[in-house]
């Protein structure tokens, strides 16, 4: 299907998965455009297309190229999508249970809508994970003098558990944790044979974001687990791997996320076991 024929969302709920698809075909400088769109979605929604373009760093023309490259008719029409976003905002999770509650298929049980969540999304996860990724990942940390890792909110419980099994295995790891301030500060003191292992899905903690950023800034490795390729954690070049889960009424589980950590933690471990081997 050419691109002229494409049918792009109208709901900005779809657009993400559906840009991420396409992402790879599109011209560099448009991908920069995509980036900044999914990164920035309240600037795309609220501003002209001039400033936008001023602030990206492209033409107005480019951002007009760029909808019409999704299929929109022009950058309007693309806009309306984004300001569609704004009207829709993580539900409470009150809310979300209620959602539960009313949900067409009663005679399901709670248990049996997860289970099968967490089957489809380790299904998913064997079918696309990137397999040279996790390898590259592996060697990158097996490497490392010290391996921080940092997630928080939804993403502690994988911290936690990729701490514990890499040490392990005899992986030296830390879990930085603590006031945001004292973070960034324990960050920007990492040496360049260490390596951040970043863990952060949407809507993306501002402060894993930080810390990123300060060691890219400071050419310190990045292994990002996230969700996406235009996850704001994904900007290395050094190794990201992307895991995706289901969701019931709102609820996301981790079973896909857990089966990628222990996954990177063995083959981690293999790794490491085989400098040992060099070395010896």
């Amino acid at each position: 299907m050419s691109k002229s024929e494409l049918q792009p969302p109208r709901i900005f709920g779809d657009l993400k998965p559906w840009l991420q698809d396409h992402y790879r075909d599109l011209p560099k400088r448009l991908q920069s455009v995509a980036v900044f769109a999914m990164h920035n979605p309240d600037v795309i929604a609220l501003n002209t297309v001039a400033s936008i373009s001023d602030q990206i760093g492209v033409t107005p023309s480019t951002m007009v190229r760029f909808a019409k490259s999704l299929g929109y008719r022009g950058f309007s029409d693309m806009q309306a999508v984004f300001q569609e976003s704004m009207r829709h905002v993580p539900q409470p999770y009150a809310e979300r249970l209620s959602s539960m509650q009313r949900s067409v298929d009663r005679e399901q049980s709670v248990l049996s809508q997860f289970a099968h969540a967490a089957s489809e999304s380790i299904s998913r996860l064997e079918q696309q994970a990137d397999e040279t990724a996790i390898l590259q990942a592996s060697q990158h940390l097996a490497g490392a003098r010290l391996v921080y890792i940092a997630g928080q909110g939804r993403a502690e419980p994988v911290t936690a558990y990729l701490h514990y099994t890499l040490v392990k295995l005899g992986i030296q790891s830390v879990v930085l944790s603590g006031m945001p301030s004292y973070m960034a500060d324990k960050v920007r003191m990492l040496q360049e044979d260490d390596v951040l292992l970043a863990i952060s899905f949407s809507p993306y903690t501002a402060n894993t974001r930080e810390l990123v950023e300060i060691c890219l800034a400071n050419k310190v490795k990045v292994v990002a687990m996230t969700d996406s390729t235009l996850s704001p954690i994904a900007k290395s070049d050094d190794c990201h791997l992307e895991v995706l889960e289901e969701e019931v009424s709102g609820f996301r589980g981790l079973s896909a996320t857990m089966c990628l950590a222990l996954c990177l933690a063995v083959e981690t471990g293999k790794q490491k076991a085989e400098l040992a081997d060099q070395l010896s």
